[in-house]
């Protein structure tokens, strides 16, 4: 009894089970993209350390370095001339600390270790006459390293004339007899100082032979880092020398420089949301198919019995009508989010972003678009089903309404690292047709969007030609991709709804597997053909052929968009979504539009018999009244007002009952900016 219990559970909630293992793989492939991005965000700050860490570190060897040769230089001339240029050394003293900021001052110390002579005097008077041997640190290694003719330097010690600096000394050598050294006090912050400046994103820590930091910037903390995410260098004052190395430490001035902004943790949470309300939207449309496939067996069984038959075609009728309505509903709520998503990043494009954050607005911008044309595969299918796709005829060109799509999906190549190539050059005079631009579209976009989703490596091409017969124009696209290709004896099955290959492609590969089934069906609506070619490991190529009615080409005069000044326009929203009442109000700022808003149809009407609007924008789903009777009510009451409809829902049912209702016309969210102004532009020119 246990075992069909557990069946009669499974067959009941499988849809939702399915949805919730659609959600969790999407969930999953966020994660690991997530996970990854961080790990290579990580890697490249990482490199970025070394190559400034090592920038830096040369610059402070060479300004010691510097600095000590010009006390080699010094101690030159006083060998060179046997001694008498020592008589010279006050304004050659000054010299050399005026052109070197990290020499303090500058002694000589005979050769019993008497300080004889120093400059400047008055800040230095406490070392003058100074016998070194009376200093614990100073005589054993001066003495010693000087015997040797070597250069000596201290470590970081207090001074005797107060103050802490390293001690260089330059042995001094002629008549065949040590004369004494030419030393200097060095301090290198300044000079430090001003290289580290430039890094400001950095911390840098420099210790003495014996641990002693004499030197930081940017209050680096050491602490928090872990070994190799500090770039550590010894750092030999001397050249040539490793006796007395000191330690350069250079950090990021925070360990918030490796993690996560707060950006990709955005991009990661509205990953999971996305993939929720896609595991949602493929429960609810299962749960619908099955009810209506439910509906139209029983149809079948009572077709023999007539009282029965109509009672059973009322049903049909009535679930098809609430499935129009489910429909519209669920494209409504998922579109309104949709549509702020995609208004908000276009607004953000014309903001100054760093490159990471305009690659994950690109990321942004990609995924909400493959949404929403899951979304409008869906709604698309139901149309074909119900037969209820209508051809519209309008003037476009095939080859300009390829250019823009190919352009779209340009960016997410480059993000995959695939070449996307095409022929559009070698078209110098692109046709105009007279056809159904959105069906178009539509099919261009299905094969592009099919060829970019299969191709992990090597490239996509597009080429597009067409020529002119008869005063009809014959367009033929290819769509070649270096993907994994289709088995031949399989070709049939990708045509077929919501079937790919296998299963583990499906698992790989987002989609709700209409495009293909779609773009056939339109593709024989067009009474064009489709052609597929493929080689398992070479990849395929997908030919579609068309035919339209040539027409003249119209005169464009295209200038860059300059948008009207249109402050003279009284305009009100009619929106019960906050959000979309404010990314409308901001689009039409750019024409100095100040709109009016209204939450609800009753404010709305208020707000109408109070003040004379010029231009309405009518959202069609709200509580209370919806926007079909307010438009219908300020109809009747002779408003002249330009009322545009302005909703989620793309349904045909609702766009022909807008316009029954005495809309002007019926834009679909997310519209595209271009689109509106265009739209203002056609009744307020």
């Amino acid at each position: 009894m246990l075992p069909n219990d557990l069946f009669d559970l499974f067959r009941k909630s499988k849809f939702a089970l399915l949805s919730l293992l659609l959600f969790m793989f999407l969930s999953a492939l966020c994660l690991l993209s997530y996970y990854r991005t961080i790990n290579d965000q990580r890697d490249a700050k990482l490199q970025q350390l070394d190559i400034a860490g090592d920038l830096t570190y040369q610059d402070f060897k060479n300004i010691i370095r510097h600095n000590i040769i010009s006390l080699e230089d010094m101690r030159d001339r006083i060998v060179e001339s046997n001694g008498k240029f020592k008589t010279y050394l006050k304004s050659d003293t000054e010299r050399i600390i005026k052109q070197n900021q990290s020499i303090k001052f500058i002694e000589y110390i005979d050769s019993t270790g008497v300080i004889n002579f120093i400059a400047p005097f008055e800040p230095n008077i406490k070392a003058y006459k100074l016998d070194i041997k009376t200093v614990g640190y100073r005589y054993g290694s001066w003495i010693g390293n000087s015997k040797d003719t070597l250069i000596n330097i201290t470590s970081w010690v207090d001074l005797t004339q107060n103050g802490k600096a390293f001690l260089v000394d330059v042995p001094i050598y002629y008549d065949r007899n040590f004369q004494g050294t030419i030393s200097a006090g060095m301090d290198f912050k300044s000079q430090f100082d001003n290289i580290s400046s430039k890094q400001n994103l950095f911390s840098v820590q420099v210790k003495d032979d014996v641990g002693n930091i004499f030197y930081s910037y940017n209050n680096p903390k050491p602490e928090i880092f872990k070994a190799d995410q500090i770039y550590t260098q010894r750092l030999n004052p001397i050249k040539d020398r490793n006796e007395g190395a000191w330690k350069f430490e250079f950090m990021f001035n925070s360990d918030n420089e490796l993690k996560a902004t707060t950006l990709q943790n955005f991009i990661f949470a509205l990953g999971i949301f996305l993939s929720f309300l896609i595991g949602l939207l493929a429960y609810s449309f299962l749960l619908a198919k099955k009810q209506s496939q439910e509906y139209k067996l029983m149809n079948q069984r009572l077709n023999g019995l007539n009282e029965e038959l109509e009672k059973e075609r009322i049903r049909a009728e009535d679930a098809s009508k609430a499935k129009t309505q489910f429909l519209s509903n669920m494209s409504h709520e998922i579109r309104t989010p949709l549509s702020a998503i995609l208004s908000i990043s276009e607004i953000l494009e014309g903001k100054r972003l760093s490159n990471s954050e305009k690659e994950f607005l690109t990321l942004m911008q990609n995924s909400s678009r493959i949404l929403l044309n899951l979304v409008n595969n869906i709604l698309h299918i139901d149309k074909i089903e119900s037969g209820k796709v209508e051809l519209s005829t309008e003037v476009f060109s095939p080859f300009i309404a390829l250019q823009k799509i190919v352009e779209i999906y340009t960016s997410a190549a480059k993000i995959k690292g695939i070449e996307l190539n095409t022929n559009f050059t070698t078209i110098k005079e692109p046709k105009n047709v007279l056809g159904d631009v959105s069906r178009t579209e539509q099919i261009f976009t299905n094969l592009i969007s099919n060829a970019a989703k299969f191709t992990e490596e090597g490239s996509i091409t597009v080429f597009y030609e067409e020529k002119v017969e008869n005063n009809k124009l014959k367009i033929k696209l290819k769509v070649s991709d270096s993907g994994m290709g289709i088995d031949p004896s399989k070709i049939d099955v990708i045509f077929e709804r919501f079937k790919q290959l296998d299963f583990g492609i499906t698992k790989k590969h987002q989609g709700s597997g209409l495009g293909l089934a779609i773009t056939k069906t339109l593709v024989e609506l067009m009474n064009g053909t489709i052609e597929v070619q493929s080689k398992i490991g070479e990849g395929t190529t997908f030919t579609v052929s068309l035919e339209f009615p040539k027409v003249e080409r119209q005169n464009e005069n295209r200038k860059l968009r300059k948008y009207k000044n249109l402050d003279y326009l009284n305009v009100l929203i009619v929106d019960d979504n906050l959000l979309n009442q404010k990314i409308l109000a901001k689009i039409l700022s750019k024409s100095n539009i100040e709109p009016d808003f209204s939450k609800d149809g009753d404010d709305a009407l208020m707000k109408c018999a109070s003040r004379h609007y010029d231009l309405i924008f009518m959202d069609v789903h709200m509580p209370g009244k919806d926007g079909f009777e307010i438009v219908q009510h300020l109809r009747k009451i002779d408003n002249t007002a330009v009322i545009l409809g302005f909703s989620a829902d793309v349904t045909k049912e609702a766009i022909e009952r807008g316009i029954k209702a005495g809309m002007n016309d019926y834009l679909t969210k997310p519209i595209q900016q271009e689109t509106l102004f265009t739209i203002l532009n056609k009744y307020f020119s």
